[in-house]
């Protein structure tokens, strides 16, 4: 295979996501490129046949000029809603060509959540598959097709519409700083903002260098949906490098063994929970998944006893990941050697990549601490957003002058440059004037054999302010689940009393996002109700 010439953030075909599927559609026309599981396949070649014919139907949606000119008319955005992720692909490749944006909205708001979204991103149309559409106002159609919803007229159908159109041969020049994609953040911690992510920052995000081997033609399992950067961001990595991504709907342990076993994928993207159903189903043992090389995770470290697990079930290289929607993707890794020599570094997320600089600094006065000493986390890179959709105040909140983006996060960094991630910011707590970590107190929980799943949060106290509580998940298969007293004492031996929880609930299952993230928000809404505390 040729090498394609390079532009100033790597190769050239990666200067855009339609540049990517130009190129590969040309080297592996007839090699995999994106697949929903038992839901549709496409090539590279049918990739681009679609999305060229899409973004000439765009293209007439927003008339004939389109973003060919350097007119300062505000850019094109486009949008997608359903689970289907090859539809998503054709949208946001359909989009890059002819330098629109493209916005994948979350399926799981309600309407009044979803009409904000729409309207602050000012999309031209919409492509949704049937099940949505009373999420944008409409009824679902009986016949269970997806539907292109343009503003102020009636639904078209899509596969109908997309038939009649001439496919596209020639496009306009990307440009560095066009947003390829608008990412709303999950609404965790408020309303969702519109994350603005330019050409230069995918570009950047794929020129570093990455710790795990996918080559062309792999296939990389994402179960993650596509209005989150875990996993969009994923299908434009596999996209960059020419190796199909395999979209998985819903996580099924028995399932995902047999399709590892299968050797359907070469690598696979997951969180630490589901690693740990994967490790314990009572089939994991029984066959041999030789066609796995890597399993790459994020969200979280992955406690220890689980890597072991995991390297001894699967035999394959793990590799941890940090980043964010406002980071355009990974700004640290935990790579495979580090996996293999364990250690306290496991509950590490490992050190920057060489396109992004890291540093933990004092939130108040901006000065950086000394190594190890514990502050909020920055970051600078060519990855950062381009903006908040309508949102500059917001931008100017954690986007310093000097260009330190402020994640929100607190940790600190060892001397051979590993950050240790205590928590978000907004999830301390502080109990009699300590400020007390909840992800220290749950990663000592989680190494109880009767603990499955483990959240910490404060609730209210009238002596201290506030007190620690976990809330459990017992271990699947315990003979007999902890108690609250056992688990107290368990912590007392390990960590400084006034960190330990003072209580104990249990649950079936904690409340988590799509992505994995524990929503601690969730957790402590009950507590606080009625009371000062911002439950954010």
């Amino acid at each position: 295979m040729k090498h394609p010439p390079t532009h100033p953030y790597g190769p050239a075909h990666q200067r855009s996501l339609g540049a990517m599927l130009q190129h590969w559609a040309t080297e592996l026309p007839d090699s995999p490129g994106i697949a929903v599981e038992d839901v549709c396949t496409r090539t590279f070649a049918q990739w681009l046949q679609r999305s060229s014919a899409l973004a000439a139907g765009f293209r007439e949606l927003i008339g004939p000029d389109g973003r060919q000119t350097d007119a300062p008319a505000p850019q094109p955005v486009f949008g997608f809603v359903g689970r289907n992720t090859v539809l998503w692909g054709e949208v946001m490749t359909a989009a890059s060509l002819i330098r629109a944006c493209a916005v994948p909205l979350n399926w799981r708001l309600s309407r009044r959540e979803a009409a904000e979204i729409v309207d602050d991103s000012g999309v031209h149309a919409i492509v949704a598959e049937a099940d949505f559409l009373p999420l944008l106002g409409h009824p679902a159609p009986t016949d269970g097709r997806p539907r292109l919803v343009v503003p102020g007229e009636d639904p078209y159908d899509y596969e109908r519409w997309l038939a009649g159109l001439t496919p596209l041969h020639t496009f306009p020049e990307p440009d560095p700083e066009d947003i390829a994609l608008m990412i709303y953040t999950s609404g965790t911690s408020g309303r969702p903002k519109g994350v603005e992510l330019s050409n230069r920052a995918i570009s950047v995000n794929l020129a570093a260098p990455q710790p795990w081997d996918i080559v062309p033609g792999d296939v990389v399992m994402i179960p993650a949906p596509n209005f989150h950067l875990s996993g969009t961001g994923w299908v434009f990595y596999c996209l960059a490098v020419g190796a199909g991504s395999h979209h998985v709907l819903d996580i099924d342990p028995g399932r995902v063994l047999n399709t590892f076993a299968s050797g359907a994928v070469d690598h696979a993207l997951t969180v630490p929970a589901v690693v740990q159903a994967l490790v314990q189903h009572p089939s994991a043992r029984e066959r041999a998944y030789p066609g796995l090389r890597t399993l790459i995770y994020g969200g979280s470290p992955m406690s220890p006893t689980i890597v072991a697990a995991a390297q001894q079930v699967f035999d394959c290289d793990l590799v941890q990941s940090y980043g964010m929607t406002e980071t355009c993707g990974p700004i640290t890794f935990l790579d495979a050697a580090d996996h293999r020599r364990g250690g306290p570094r496991l509950g590490s997320a490992g050190r920057a990549t060489p396109v992004a600089r890291m540093g933990v600094f004092d939130p108040v006065t901006g000065e950086e601490v000394p190594t190890g000493g514990i502050g909020e986390v920055w970051t600078r890179s060519r990855m950062l957003l381009s903006g908040y959709r309508n949102r500059p105040d917001e931008l100017a909140a954690v986007l310093r002058p000097d260009g330190w983006f402020r994640t929100g996060d607190v940790g600190y960094l060892d001397a051979e440059g590993y950050l240790y991630l205590c928590d978000r910011a907004k999830d301390m707590i502080v109990s009699g004037g300590e400020n007390i970590y909840p992800v220290e107190v749950e990663n000592v929980l989680m190494e109880h054999p009767g603990v499955g799943d483990a959240g910490v949060i404060g609730v209210p106290d009238d002596r201290w302010g506030e007190t620690v509580k976990a809330v459990v998940v017992p271990a699947a298969g315990a003979a007999a689940p902890p108690s609250a007293a056992e688990l107290i004492a368990f912590c007392r031996d390990r960590l400084a009393h006034y960190k330990c929880p003072t209580s104990v609930d249990f649950a079936e299952k904690l409340p988590r996002n799509p992505s994995g993230k524990l929503l601690k928000r969730e957790l402590r809404r009950p507590f606080w109700e009625g009371r000062d505390r911002a439950v954010g």
